[in-house]
């Protein structure tokens, strides 16, 4: 077991490299547009850190992320986003630890889940009021994810350093 301090190092270092991510969507991704649509990094960011370090760790991530976002982006309800990414590191973990190997397919796999979750929980809500764009919505979610899916050449390497330098082996 790892002292607790160099377990609260681990997950300030994952912090700030989500922070710097998100930054990344905010001064760079968010200003990159394929017809009207731009890439949308925050969905793959959770799925990725649950990847590494697996289901309980990863939605306790994801969760606090999601909360996080609810606050700088909008969506069709509060709490949307403290809904979905919990589900999608889950997901997500159990991908990576039952499925195939923690590497660059397993990542594009687990940004496709997440990318995947919020884009149903997305069509979900449209439906539920009233469903007039569905059809829209839906291209934008694959749009959106065909955009995003490249990006994650920045985050997943990040992250896998992030994993290998504070793994368990201190």
């Amino acid at each position: 077991m790892l002292p607790k301090s160099y377990t609260v190092f681990k997950w300030a270092v994952y912090a700030i490299a989500t922070l710097l991510l998100c930054a990344l969507q905010s001064l760079v991704l968010n200003h990159i547009r394929v017809l009207g649509l731009s890439p949308f990094l925050y969905p793959v960011l959770p799925a990725l850190v649950a990847m590494f370090e697996g289901s309980r760790p990863g939605a306790v991530f994801a969760l606090v992320f999601g909360l996080y976002c609810d606050l700088l982006v909008p969506e069709p309800f509060p709490g949307f986003f403290a809904l979905i990414f919990p589900a999608a590191a889950i997901a997500a973990a159990w991908v990576a630890e039952r499925l195939t190997s923690r590497g660059l397919l397993c990542a594009l796999i687990v940004s496709a889940l997440g990318l995947l979750l919020t884009g149903a929980l997305r069509l979900f809500v449209q439906l539920l009021s009233g469903g007039q764009y569905m059809g829209l919505m839906a291209r934008m979610v694959v749009g959106e994810g065909m955009l995003t899916l490249p990006a994650l050449l920045a985050a997943a390497p990040l992250y896998r350093t992030i994993y290998r330098r504070c793994g368990a082996d201190y």
